[in-house]
């Protein structure tokens, strides 16, 4: 089985949480053929093949960037050459230079659409790219998505219903394993006063960071720490914005390591994700740290986000851009030892079940299998 995917970026370019997911169905896969083909991160760059993890990772070169989507006619070229002999070709949406490829009859093999989040940012581009995306739906075989919510509140995948699988992400298996030898030695570990909330995530618009920064400043419970982890074009404006608060007790990281990621989820009580749009379809940073034994607060978006950490079972989940609301959920959380162990428990449980590579590699082996046959 040769399979093909497709996206606009990839490791170690970076590409954020459909990176991982694309590394995820890599490792799913070994000892099938693959291939990637993405572009290069940077205008300027020339096209260059080079192998990631053993996997041939083909960069096409770009023209320019608009609309964080990078132009390439190298890249339209790579996909029509490296998908003729392709079983099955995998589409990380939304990249519309693939919809273009999928347009023009340049993608073959068994056309896999992994729908990982609308096109909610651009709305004036939307009845455009609409009727682009309708074209490339029509022609997939298969459309992927990460939770039940993503079908049910998108209003193009609505009218797709019957093409659909769910396929959570997964958390990695490193994860899982530091996690339980953190929980194994918190057994009888000493508590201590201050209460350490963590956020994770790209500073960019639909992170809510600015809603949190609120939150944080109205809790009654002052005996807290927020710690900003992660890189992004907002980082200074929100920075600049704590300092305008004089918010003396939140601390932006940056970006740091997968193990300096996980060290500062175990020093925190909690996550908070306060995203304010469907552009957040799942969360990866929510499994990673339930992974941990970690309760989650996030928001009642119609994507996939509320169905990972469930309300009342593994966290709790508040209405999107409401300060007051997350203030008191996280002012809960801290007044709340208790509260925090049980849901915590219950996260550990939920990722163990639910959320494993074993997990992904089964489903995604059933989607391809029964499309071959």
């Amino acid at each position: 089985m040769k399979i093909v995917q497709l996206f606009k970026i990839y490791w170690p370019d970076n590409g954020g949480g459909i990176a991982t997911v694309m590394e995820s169905i890599a490792t799913a896969m070994k000892g099938e053929k693959q291939e990637i083909i993405v572009c290069q991160a940077k205008r300027g760059r020339k096209s260059t093949v080079e192998k990631y993890q053993g996997i041939p990772i083909y960069r096409c070169s770009q023209l320019f960037d608009f609309a964080s989507t990078p132009f390439s006619i190298r890249f339209l070229q790579a996909a029509h050459r490296r998908t003729k002999d392709s079983d099955i070709t995998i589409y990380h949406f939304p990249y519309p230079m693939i919809d273009l490829a999928v347009l023009f009859g340049l993608v073959k093999g068994k056309l896999v659409v992994w729908w990982h989040c609308d096109f909610d940012k651009y709305k004036l581009l939307m009845p455009i790219y609409n009727v682009f995306v309708r074209h490339t739906l029509n022609k997939a075989d298969r459309i992927l998505v990460s939770a039940q919510g993503n079908i049910d509140h998108s209003n193009i995948l609505c009218d797709y219903k019957e093409k659909c699988t769910v396929i959570p992400y997964c958390v990695d298996e490193s994860y899982l394993e530091s996690g339980k030898k953190y929980l194994e030695n918190q057994k009888n570990g000493k508590q201590h006063d201050i209460v350490h909330i963590l956020f994770m995530g790209r500073m960019v618009w639909y992170k809510g960071c600015d809603v949190l920064l609120r939150a944080f400043k109205q809790m009654k419970h002052k005996n807290c720490t927020l710690t900003m982890l992660g890189e992004g074009p907002l980082k200074e404006e929100w920075k600049q914005k704590a300092q305008e608060m004089d918010l003396t007790n939140v601390v932006f990281t940056g970006m740091v390591s997968e193990e300096e990621k996980k060290r500062y989820i175990e020093g925190c009580d909690f996550l908070v994700l306060p995203s304010i749009s469907k552009a957040e379809a799942f969360a990866l940073v929510q499994i990673e740290a339930m992974a941990y034994g970690k309760p989650v607060i996030n928001t009642d978006l119609p994507s996939g986000v509320p169905y990972i950490s469930i309300h009342g079972k593994t966290g709790l989940t508040v209405e999107p851009k409401n300060v007051r609301a997350l203030a008191d959920a996280m002012d809960k959380l801290v007044e709340d030892e208790a509260l925090r162990k049980e849901y915590g428990k219950n996260a550990r449980q939920m990722v163990e079940q639910e959320y494993t590579q074993e997990k992904m590699t089964e489903r995604h082996r059933k989607v391809f299998e029964e499309l071959l046959k």
